[in-house]
Order: structure tokens, then C-alpha cells, then sequence
């Protein structure tokens, strides 16, 4: 026996939830979200270095890519943030402007961190050059064998600065 598709729909079996976008976040959740991201870019990193499986290592570089570009944009928000908390934002929003900005910091940037930062520019790359795609994911992969680490230390340098200056219970909003 067949349903008709308009007496499935009658009884609404799959709901929309109505969402509104969300331009707001506590900056200790954003904070968290940086470690996650940056613990998946180190996790997958080291699993594509182990693994022999070439579907296995695709799956990290995917999953590293995605991961790279969520650590972006929440590092960028981060250091924005905390740059109009100090009176100190200039109006840039660009990866340059918030990696610059982060140096100008007085964090103890391991090596690891300094390539990893230096190498986060590639991230545009991949978003924007899919005509060089094979040239990115080489780079992504020397980043995933020799860096990726820094992605932790990054973050471990933000979350004590905002703990230190009282900023986790603080919100930023995207919209400002």
C-alpha cells in the first residue's frame, strides 16, 4: 500500500525548527570552541602521520581543513574582541591584521606557534584558491607534520589572557 507524499505532510512528522542566527557568544564559550578545534587539528594531524591508509589520511587533511578554517575565524573574533576591550582595535578584520595584532602580544609563542600562525594565511588559500588545491593540501600537510601543535598553544595563550583580564564571562557580539 502507498501514502500519498500530501497525507504524510498533514502529519507533520519532521518539524522546521525556526532558528534565528546567533551573533552573540560568551567569549569562554568561544574560548572552548578554539580548544576543540585546535585538539581535532592536532588528534587527525597525528593520526595521518601514523596511518598508511590513504582514505584514512584524506579524511584527516578534510577534517584538518575544516578545523583550520573554524580555528580562524574564532581566533580572529578572539583577538578583535580583545582588541576593542583594550581600546586598542584599529578597524581590521583580515587574518593578517588579527595575526599581527596577536604578535604585538607578550605571549611566549613557542616555535611550533610562530609557524602555525605564520602558516594560518594558507587557510584563505584553501577557502579561496581551489585552482591550486593540490599546492595547498602539500602545505596543510607539512603544517599537519610539523605544527600543528601551535594550534594548542595559541589557544592556551588566549584563554589565559582572557582569564587573566576577566574577559570569559564577557560577551562579544558580531554585530559591533
Amino acid at each position: 500500500m502507498k501514502f500519498s507524499e500530501d497525507i504524510l505532510k498533514t502529519f507533520n512528522l519532521n518539524p522546521e525548527e525556526e532558528r534565528e542566527p546567533v551573533n552573540i557568544m560568551q567569549i569562554g564559550e568561544m574560548l572552548q570552541f578554539l580548544k576543540t578545534c585546535a585538539e581535532r587539528i592536532v588528534q587527525k594531524s597525528e593520526k595521518y602521520m601514523k596511518s598508511i591508509d590513504a582514505d584514512e589520511q584524506l579524511d584527516c587533511i578534510d577534517i584538518v581543513t575544516v578545523k583550520l578554517n573554524d580555528f580562524v575565524q574564532v581566533f580572529k573574533d578572539l583577538v578583535i574582541f580583545i582588541r576593542k576591550e583594550e581600546g586598542t582595535y584599529k578597524s581590521g578584520t583580515s587574518l593578517r591584521y588579527c595575526m599581527n595584532s596577536y604578535d604585538t602580544f607578550d605571549f611566549r609563542q613557542t616555535e611550533a606557534e610562530q609557524t602555525f600562525l605564520r602558516e594560518l594565511l594558507l587557510r584563505n588559500e584553501i577557502t579561496h584558491d581551489y585552482f591550486n588545491r593540490e599546492l595547498h593540501q602539500q602545505k596543510l600537510i607539512w603544517i599537519m607534520e610539523n605544527c600543528s601543535s601551535g594550534s594548542l598553544d595559541v589557544y592556551h595563550n588566549l584563554e589565559t589572557y582572557c582569564r587573566q583580564h576577566h574577559l570569559t564571562d564577557k560577551y562579544a557580539d558580531k554585530n559591533i
